[in-house]
């Protein structure tokens, strides 16, 4: 025997604009398809005693059947006593082409399909669907033999983008293909290339995923996959080995990718080399070969330094820099380096301090950002000229960077501009005079605890910005806001007073540094 098939399989496989669900599929099953020929009132007798015209008998229980012939599309006494009787036969979906061009079911035939458990579809093409439904029908070698055919013809094709790709083997499959990272989280592809999209479904019960790995031989692929909707294991079994044949494909054009980004990682890492190593004295020759890669040279340029945390693929994680640097309409030249990324901001001009400034709040929100996903220190050079500039901005941001390791209240993110004072006058508040004054300013906030002096420090790192604050120490605006009120009433500093900052900021540097023997 046949085994059933969800109706949900059915109506889901049809050509574009065949029918219409009218019921509700949810865990019917179909054994098999029944067209029968003739007037309603002839179908009902057919139906009613379990024969065909020629007399011979039918097995209705589990069936869909199919009336040939359109039905009145108003209120119809013979089309309720279809649904009865089809009820009382044992069928599980009725398949009706009605007259009227809308296909709508009059609401008191929808209503009485509802209380006896029969779905009731709206058939636009009665050849179509019984061909369509006796296709899914016939069995599972040839569904699967069809979708690795069509997979493998569209394989064969020429594709430039991983989500044109995508797309078409979409198209191909039926349903839509997407590519997801071990733990299940969307991958996300370029933009689709032209071409028609598969028609989106909405099943009416959960979805059992189909997944194919990409890289067989290794153990934290990417995967391809696929929510068929409600379907049998046959059907589940045709879409799997049309994903992995789809999968070879995925994978030669991932492998051609990643070539091509190592290679031009190691042309960039080459370039930045040369230019570090001769001080930023370029050659008409160097210049041409850093116009192929965007890099501007000439101008003013300010440098960053960006250092992971963690273990990172830099190669494939560098579109991710570049997008939160976009995002925050930083134009940047980005290289992948040992351990993180270098690069340069670049202008035709000589920026303002207030241009200059609001870079690096852009860069510390594109840090923040990249935090989702990828822990990181920054480290901010100065403004300087020329492509000797660029040499000297990356070395005083990778010392930032490295300093930014240790700064947890900044938010891991070090400016050079905002760094030199500090430095030097961090100096004299570790001596035995300034230590004991810092520790009695700020004994009110000790004996409250510890968010208080780790609020104001942060506070005042940040140029006394509350949302740069509630940024960092990841609390609402709101809170540090009535911190900062708190801390005022406790201490008694005018936090407007510039020098006022200064001095508080120098006593949490050395409050925060002084550790007990």
């Amino acid at each position: 025997m046949t085994p059933p098939i969800p109706l949900w399989s059915v109506t889901n496989h049809l050509p574009a604009g065949v029918m219409e669900s009218i019921g509700e599929p949810g865990i019917a099953t179909v054994s098999s398809l029944v067209a029968l020929t003739g007037t309603l009132a002839e179908v009902n007798r057919q139906v009613r005693e379990q024969r065909n015209l020629d007399g011979d008998p039918l097995t209705l229980r589990g069936c869909i059947l199919l009336p040939l012939e359109p039905l009145p599309s108003g209120v119809s006494w013979d089309v309720e006593a279809l649904l009865a009787l089809a009820s009382a036969a044992g069928v599980v979906a009725l398949a009706v082409k009605l007259q009227n061009d809308d296909g709508a079911l009059p609401p008191n035939v929808t209503r009485l399909a509802k209380r006896l458990g029969l779905v009731v579809l709206a058939v636009h093409n009665t050849w179509q669907f019984g061909m369509a439904a006796q296709e899914l029908l016939s069995g599972a070698a040839h569904r699967q033999g069809q979708l690795i055919s069509r997979v493998a013809a569209e394989c064969r094709l020429p594709f430039g983008s991983l989500g044109h790709l995508l797309q078409r083997l979409g198209v191909a499959i039926g349903h839509e293909v997407t590519l997801v990272d071990p733990s299940g989280k969307l991958i996300s592809a370029e933009s689709p290339g032209p071409g028609p999209a598969p028609e989106p479904t909405e099943p009416l019960i959960a979805s059992v995923e189909i997944l194919a790995s990409v890289h067989r031989e290794q153990e934290n692929s990417p995967r391809l996959r696929v929510l068929p909707g409600p379907s049998l294991d046959q059907e589940r079994s045709a879409i799997l080995a049309a994903l992995e044949v789809a999968a070879i494909a995925v994978s030669e054009l991932l492998s051609r990718q990643r070539l091509e980004r190592e290679r031009d990682a190691r042309h960039r890492i080459a370039l930045l080399g040369q230019l570090i190593d001769n001080a930023g004295d370029v050659t008409p020759s160097f210049r041409a070969r850093a116009l192929e890669l965007g890099w501007t040279l000439d101008g003013f340029h300010i440098a960053f330094r960006v250092i992971t945390r963690q273990p990172v693929d830099l190669v494939a994680r560098k579109p991710d820099l570049d997008r939160a640097l976009l995002r925050e309409k930083i134009e940047a030249s980005t290289v992948e380096q040992s351990d993180g990324w270098s690069g340069w901001i670049s202008y035709p001009s000589k920026p303002g301090p207030a241009e200059v400034s609001s870079v690096s709040s852009a860069l510390r929100r594109a840090q923040r950002e990249l935090a989702a996903t990828i822990a990181t220190q920054f480290g901010v050079g100065r403004l300087q000229a020329q492509p000797e500039g660029i040499v000297s901005s990356l070395e005083e941001a990778n010392d930032a960077a490295r300093i930014a390791g240790a700064r947890e209240n900044s938010g891991y993110f070090v400016h050079v501009d905002r760094l030199d004072m500090a430095q030097l006058l961090l100096i004299w508040t570790r001596t035995d005079t300034f230590r004991p004054a810092a520790r009695e300013l700020l004994a009110p906030l000790l004996k409250a605890g510890p968010e208080l002096l780790q609020t104001l420090t942060t506070f005042l790192d940040c140029e006394s910005s509350l949302t740069e604050t509630a940024a960092i120490l990841n609390v609402h605006r709101n809170t540090v806001s009535d911190r900062i009120r708190r801390i005022q009433s406790l201490i008694a500093i005018n936090l407007e007073d510039p020098e006022a900052r200064l001095a508080l900021q120098l006593a949490c540097r050395s409050v925060l540094t002084d550790k007990p023997e």
